[in-house]
C-alpha cells in the first residue's frame, strides 16, 4: 500500500485531548505533550492521528485487543444485532451475546466502546481545526492547503457524528469553539443532524477531488457520500425525508467519473487499496502488516471468522496464518438471500445453515463460515503458493467505509421514493457487474435484498432495516431476534442503543433504558 509516511509515522499525539473517554472533560492530561506545532511535518502528523483513529485501538479501555477500534465496534453494533451474522458462544467475551439476541443494556462493553470512540474522534478532530485556525497552521501550510486539511478534519468529525446520530440519537457537541475544561452541550438527534449536515455542506467543496487526493485521505467524493448517507436516513433521524438532497449528493459522487471495480471479490482482498480513493472504495480504513496493524478491522473479519476445524487446504486459500478464532458466523437469513447470487462468499463445508445452538462451533456446528474478506492479493487470490500472508495473523486488507456501489443503490432508493435520478439504471449497473439480469422495476423488498447481497458485512444492515421498517416489531423476524431461536418482536426503543452508563450523568439516557 502506498501511504504517506506521515500517516504511518505521524501518530504521535501532537495535542493530547483526552483525560478519560468516560467523561466529557476537554482538558489535556499529559504535561509532557508538545503544545506547539512548528512545521508542516508536525501538522501532517496531527492530521494522520485523526485518520489513525479509524483503526487504532488506544485510548478506549476494553477487555480485549482491538475491541476499541472504530471498525470493530461499529461492525458489531450494525451487523451482529441484525440478520447477517452472529458471534458463537464459544467466545465468552463480555457484551457479545446481548448483541446477538437484541437484549443489550447500558453497561454493554461494545456500546460503551462505540460511544467513547465517536466522542474521542470528534473531540480530536475539533481540536485539530481549532489549532489549525489559531496556532499558525494557515501561515505554515498556506491558505488552500490549510482549508483542505480543515475540511478533512470536519469530514472525519462528520463520520463520528453520523454514527452517533445513527446509533445513539444524541450526544455531546464539540467543535472548534468548545472551551477547554467545559462540559459540552448535549444535542438531540435533530440538532446533531442539522449541525453536522450544515457543516459538511459548507466544507466539502474545500476537499480535494479523488483524482488529486493522496491515498488514505478523504476526497470530495467521499465527503458527498457521507452527506448522502445522512440525507438517506433523514426521515428516521429528524422525521422529515430528504430524498432529493440525497440524490443530489449522490450525483456529485457519480459525475466525477469514478467507476465500479470490474470484479466484486477483489474489493475485499489484500490488494484492495488499488480501488481506494479514486476508485470504487470511496473511503476506507487502511490496514497493512507491520505498519497499520489492528486486531479490529479486517483482521477481525478474517481470523475472527475462520473456523479451526475447516480443512487446512481451505484455510490456506484464505491465507490462514494459524489464528482461527472460530467466532464470527453467518446467520441463515443472509445465506438464503445469497443463494444463486455470484456475490455469495460463504464456506459451507459440513456446517449447518440454521443456528438452533449458538454454542456449537465444531464439525457440523451452526452457521456457515464467512470468506468475504481475504488476506490474499488479487494476483494470487487462491493463495496457490501457500505463503501470501507470511504466517502473520494481521490483515493487509483495507476496510471499506463507503463504496460507489452503495451510491448507486442509494440513487435507486431515491427513485423508489419519487426522485427522478436514473436510479433503475444505476441499480442494474450494480447487478451487471456480477452478471445478474437487469430488473425492470424497483420495489422496497427487492431493493432491501439487493442492498443485503451487495453490501453484506460492511456495516450498513441495521440502519437499512430500520429505514425500511423491518427492524423493530415483528414485521420481519430473524433467527435469535430478541433472544428467541424462531425470532420475536423487539420493542420500538431498541431502534436506538442506550447511552453507556459512563456518560448518562452528562448526556442523559434514551427512552426505554
Amino acid at each position: 500500500m502506498k501511504f504517506s509516511k506521515y500517516i504511518v509515522a505521524g501518530f504521535m499525539a501532537v495535542m493530547s485531548l483526552s483525560s478519560c473517554v468516560g467523561d466529557l472533560d476537554l482538558k489535556p492530561n499529559d504535561p509532557n505533550t508538545k503544545l506547539e506545532i512548528t512545521d508542516k511535518a508536525e501538522w501532517d502528523g496531527f492530521l494522520a492521528r485523526l485518520y489513525g483513529n479509524l483503526f487504532r485501538d488506544d485510548v478506549i479501555s476494553t477487555s480485549d485487543g482491538g475491541a476499541g477500534t472504530f471498525t470493530r465496534t461499529h461492525f458489531n453494533l450494525n451487523e451482529i444485532t441484525a440478520d447477517e451474522c452472529f458471534i458463537s458462544e464459544k467466545w465468552n467475551d463480555p457484551g457479545y451475546q446481548p448483541l446477538n439476541k437484541n437484549t443489550w443494556s447500558s453497561d454493554n462493553e461494545w456500546i460503551y466502546a462505540a460511544f467513547a470512540r465517536e466522542f474521542f474522534n470528534a473531540k480530536m478532530a475539533a481540536e485539530f481545526i481549532h489549532q489549525m485556525q489559531n496556532a499558525g497552521g494557515i501561515a505554515i501550510l498556506g491558505e488552500d492547503e490549510a482549508k483542505a486539511r480543515i475540511a478533512e478534519a470536519r469530514a472525519i468529525r462528520g463520520l463520528s457524528y453520523y454514527q452517533m446520530i445513527d446509533l445513539f440519537g444524541r450526544g455531546p457537541w464539540v467543535d472548534e469553539n468548545s472551551i477547554t475544561g467545559d462540559i459540552p452541550p448535549t444535542y438531540d438527534r435533530k440538532q446533531l443532524f442539522d449541525a453536522i449536515t450544515e457543516e459538511l455542506r459548507n466544507s466539502i467543496p474545500d476537499l480535494k477531488p479523488a483524482a488529486q487526493q493522496s491515498y488514505g485521505r478523504i476526497s470530495r467524493e467521499a465527503g458527498y457520500m457521507l452527506l448522502a448517507k445522512l440525507y438517506l436516513n433523514a426521515e428516521v433521524y429528524t422525521g422529515t425525508p430528504m430524498w432529493n438532497e440525497c440524490a443530489a449528493a449522490c450525483k456529485e459522487v457519480v459525475k466525477t467519473g469514478i467507476q465500479l471495480a470490474p470484479t466484486y471479490k477483489y474489493l475485499f482482498c489484500a490488494t484492495n487499496d488499488r480501488y481506494v480513493g479514486n476508485g470504487e472504495i470511496l473511503w476506507a480504513a487502511p490496514q497493512e502488516q507491520g505498519r497499520m496493524e489492528t486486531w479490529g478491522g479486517t483482521t477481525y473479519l478474517t481470523a475472527g471468522a475462520w473456523i479451526e476445524t475447516v480443512p487446512k487446504d481451505v484455510l490456506t486459500r484464505l491465507n490462514y496464518s494459524g489464528d482461527a478464532w472460530s467466532g464470527l458466523r453467518i446467520r441463515p437469513e443472509l445465506s438464503r438471500a445469497l443463494k444463486d447470487d455470484p456475490r455469495r462468499m460463504i464456506y459451507e463445508g459440513t456446517f449447518q445453515e440454521d443456528i438452533p445452538d449458538l454454542v456449537a462451533f465444531d464439525v457440523n456446528s451452526c452457521g456457515y463460515m464467512i470468506i468475504k474478506y481475504s488476506n490474499s492479493p488479487e494476483e494470487d487470490y487462491e493463495n496457490t503458493a501457500g505463503d501470501n500472508n507470511n504466517a502473520v495473523a494481521m490483515s493487509n486488507t483495507d476496510y471499506p467505509i463507503f463504496r460507489l456501489a452503495d451510491t448507486y443503490l442509494m440513487l435507486a432508493e431515491c427513485q423508489l421514493r419519487g426522485v427522478d435520478c436514473d436510479g433503475l439504471k444505476y441499480l442494474n449497473m450494480v447487478r451487471a457487474r456480477v452478471g445478474l439480469d437487469p430488473v425492470q422495476t424497483i420495489t422496497a423488498e427487492s431493493l432491501l435484498k439487493e442492498r443485503m447481497c451487495e453490501l453484506y458485512l460492511e456495516g450498513h444492515r441495521r440502519s437499512d432495516l430500520i429505514r425500511f421498517g423491518r427492524y423493530i416489531g415483528n414485521n420481519y423476524v430473524w433467527s435469535w431476534k430478541n433472544g428467541v431461536y424462531e425470532g420475536a418482536s423487539i420493542p420500538e426503543y431498541r431502534a436506538l442503543f442506550p447511552i453507556p452508563t459512563q456518560y448518562v450523568a452528562t448526556v442523559g439516557q434514551n427512552p426505554g433504558y
